[in-house]
């Protein structure tokens, strides 16, 4: 009997090429952004897609100029995703906007989806094409209780996108740089949204405190200071990078 043929490969080095290939495969993530209205979702995702390269450095100083010259300069970021007349006339967005980014592994199709009560069907549309879910808090004092009172957004749109599949949940503490204490805010928040999530049935994949108007935590986590609210874990992009297919 002939020798067995000697192994070109061995088993560790075709897993560990195997491992490469799907590292390397661009992978595809439906993303929808919603909570409370003025919580600063498209702040929040305009901030993501200026620093990512998606909206130029001339568009985005365009849309400073114009949003300045409207008397809305904190809309500047926002603008990047509310391109109607009434959406940027308001300071709300109304329909749902739609837009991809790109990171080194994922491409994401993104959905920002209005905050408002009159506008909840409009962000049912874009929550049944999602794959996973950002849901924007607004940290600020008043704002928060407002947006998680039975009256509010954030517990219906966060209920809603569970009852339409969709898994995976990011929540973002938005607007810490605005509040005294911003530790003591995001640990408050954070810890009525997990009672909250328990008894929904809901399991985020992570809490992170961010701040669109500052991009602190959004890209980067050298933007603000080390441990910033006691929070030393990824950024939000690197939370997103980490959601799973399907």
């Amino acid at each position: 009997m002939p020798p067995a043929p000697k192994l070109a490969y061995t088993r560790e080095h075709i897993l560990h090429e195997l491992q490469q290939q799907e590292q390397n495969c661009q992978r595809e993530i439906g993303l929808v952004v919603v909570g409370h209205v003025d919580a600063g979702k498209s702040t929040l995702m305009g901030r993501m897609l200026v620093e990512l390269g998606h909206v130029t450095d001339r568009e985005h100083h365009q849309n400073v100029r114009n949003s300045s010259k409207a008397g809305k300069g904190s809309f500047a970021y926002a603008w990047s995703l509310d391109s109607s007349e009434e959406e940027r006339a308001h300071g709300v967005t109304i329909d749902v906007a739609h837009d991809t980014f790109r990171t080194e592994r994922t491409l994401f199709h993104l959905l920002d989806a209005p905050g408002h009560k009159d506008f909840v069907p409009n962000m049912i549309s874009g929550a049944a094409q999602a794959d996973a879910g950002v849901l924007v808090v607004d940290a600020i004092t008043g704002e928060f209780e407002s947006g998680f009172s039975p009256q509010g957004q954030t517990r219906e749109h966060a209920t809603l996108l569970r009852s339409l599949g969709v898994q995976q949940l990011v929540v973002a503490i938005n607007k810490l740089d605005a509040v005294a204490e911003p530790e003591q805010a995001y640990l408050h928040i954070r810890g009525a949204l997990q009672a909250f999530a328990r008894e929904a049935g809901i399991e985020p994949a992570a809490i992170v405190p961010v701040s669109a108007l500052k991009g602190w935590n959004v890209v980067e986590a050298g933007q603000a200071q080390p441990g910033w609210c006691g929070y030393v874990g990824p950024t939000l992009l690197e939370i997103l990078e980490r959601l799973q297919i399907g």
